[in-house]
């Protein structure tokens, strides 16, 4: 699944978005999972500064879902955070198509005017 040619790491490098090495950074604390399995990020230069998204996917065991997470943040500035939501697939419905579609709905596109 989260090989070099799984169906995760395939959609987000097609998205262009890259996994970090330093998970360590990245490690949240929240309902679904103590610490995230993978994270993608990808950053964007606007007029109002650095955009940076994170990507992250975890599992619900108990719900039996995969649980993707967007969050997009201008870091330089205090409460900096643009978009913070995420979606969920059943297990029984993980396949490359339904990865697809439900992040064309999560990642909205970068707007040059974000203040």
């Amino acid at each position: 699944m989260l090989t070099d040619n799984g169906i995760i790491k395939s959609a987000m490098n097609k998205r262009g978005y890259k996994h970090r090495r330093a998970e360590d950074q990245f490690s949240i604390r929240g309902d679904y999972v103590r610490h995230l399995q993978f994270v993608f990020s990808k950053e964007y230069s606007t007029k109002a500064g650095l955009v940076v998204d994170l990507i992250y996917f975890a599992a619900d065991v108990v719900a039996e879902k995969l649980v993707i997470g967007f969050y997009r943040e201008n870091p330089k500035i205090e409460n900096g955070v643009y978009i913070n939501t995420s979606r969920s697939i059943p297990l029984h419905k993980f396949n490359a198509l339904e990865i697809g579609r439900t992040l064309d709905k999560l990642i909205a596109p970068v707007k040059d005017n974000l203040k």
